[in-house]
């Protein structure tokens, strides 16, 4: 009887240091710098997985919005929800697998709107084949932060400021930080989110944009560094959750206040703000091993770009830069009037798999046979252009093909393993929960 007590008691005590290690991960402002923890953690999600995505931890595909449309948006342009709907969830129920984890939604706790939306998109998840997590986030602590930057609505540095307390919601280990303007164009593999055990990450020289040299000089007052590319390029962003937390504590302690959202203020109050960029540049600086680094620096030398964008004892590796592809797009600056890559994205991921395709998908997906699926290496198509085929890509190298082909080599297999059934009816499903929101999405295909 001892024996079996004792037995209990060691797996609870084993159990009990694996949830411990995560927590502390998450609350605490220093690491060891080699994160050893990082592939236990890894281990113990990935051993409860489908083996299509072993070794990935558990994730939420995060959002943040409001049901409510801010004050100055024109009357006939699409508010956030017809994107949501229309763009982002249309794309996500045929291309994010429930296997990597529920899509969450941070949304206004004090705005009854918000409250009948959420409880609006639960009641059709199963018709979509999404499971929701919806997160309430209340006002913050001082009002002032609603106003803080001049320049952005009230609304809009609500949810700028939001960013920097996600962990406070979202509890898996990972973060895969989306907007509710992208779409998804391809299955996500493994291979997309992670290299081994760190999360890939994407970015790009923009530098070029007023707007970015602006973020660049908040992310400095923030972090006291340097962007050393922006990170506002591609997504999903994936995150470890206690990344986050250990930059808001780093950002509090650099910035010498009390609070986040003291920082926050007096941050913002002289230029634009990216969060995005903000954490990503913590993750370099203090947590790059954590991560698998692909930033297109265009034409320029390495050497040359080092010495303008980065600080002596941080520059970019010859392997920090190599190519990788998209599975999303920014819609909002993606010019496709009749959704031709919807069709594109479609053909390609279901050519060569086990789905049979009907008369009508064949005829449909004819003009595409053949054709390589160049816009996953594109993010926006119109200012801001953020694009890798005059970069990575120059002259539709082999380099870019061979990433591409090897891309839907996984995607069909993870298509035949019945991880994606690309089941058209789920699209239709999102377009009747967006009807009840007085939503019209325009044709998917």
């Amino acid at each position: 009887m001892w024996k079996w007590k004792r037995l209990a008691i060691v797996l609870a005590a084993v159990s009990t240091v694996v949830y411990i290690v995560e927590f502390r991960n998450s609350n605490s402002a220093t690491h060891a710098p080699d994160f050893n923890v990082v592939k236990p953690v890894a281990d113990f999600y990935g051993a409860k997985r489908a083996s299509d995505f072993y070794g990935v931890p558990e994730m939420t595909l995060t959002v943040r919005l409001t049901s409510t449309p801010g004050p100055n948006r024109p009357p006939s342009s699409p508010n956030i929800l017809n994107y949501f709907y229309c763009t982002l969830l249309r794309s996500a129920t045929l291309y994010w697998s429930s296997q990597l984890g529920n899509v969450g939604i941070i949304l206004d706790e004090d705005n009854p709107k918000d409250h009948e939306f959420a409880a609006g998109l639960v009641k059709h998840q199963t018709k979509i084949g999404i499971n929701f997590s919806i997160y309430y986030e209340p006002l913050p602590p001082n009002l002032q932060v609603l106003t803080a930057s001049r320049g952005d609505t009230k609304g809009y540095n609500r949810q700028l400021y939001s960013s920097f307390l996600m962990d406070n919601l979202i509890k898996t280990p990972v973060v895969a930080w989306i907007d509710a303007d992208a779409k998804f164009i391809t299955p996500v593999t493994r291979d997309n989110i992670m290299k081994g055990y760190k999360l890939r990450v994407k970015g790009k020289d923009t530098f070029v944009n007023d707007w970015v040299r602006r973020w660049d000089k908040t992310t400095k007052r923030m972090v006291g560094k340097p962007m050393p590319s922006d990170f506002m390029t591609y997504f999903p962003v994936y995150i470890w959750r206690d990344t986050i937390t250990n930059c808001r504590n780093h950002i509090i302690k650099y910035m010498n206040v009390s609070t986040i959202e003291e920082a926050y203020m007096k941050a913002v109050a002289q230029d634009y703000s990216s969060p995005v960029n903000i954490i990503m540049t913590y993750a370099y600086y203090f947590e790059k091993d954590r991560y698998d680094w692909h930033i297109d620096i265009g034409s320029l030398d390495l050497q040359i770009y080092n010495k303008v964008h980065l600080t002596t004892g941080y520059e970019l590796q010859p392997t920090d830069i190599t190519r990788d592809l998209h599975v999303a797009l920014h819609d909002k600056y993606y010019l496709d009037t009749t959704n031709k890559i919807n069709r594109h994205a479609y053909c390609t991921a279901i050519n060569e798999t086990v789905i049979n395709m009907d008369a009508a998908i064949r005829r449909m997906c004819q003009p595409f046979k053949g054709i390589v699926m160049w816009s996953l290496f594109e993010f926006t198509t119109h200012k801001p252009l953020i694009e890798h085929l005059t970069t990575w890509c120059r002259n539709q190298n082999i380099e870019c093909v061979s990433l591409i082909n090897e891309h839907f080599k996984n995607t069909a297999k993870l298509i035949n393993n019945g991880v994606y059934d690309l089941d058209l009816n789920k699209v239709k499903s999102v377009e009747i929960a967006a009807k009840e929101m007085n939503i019209q999405c325009k044709a998917f295909h």
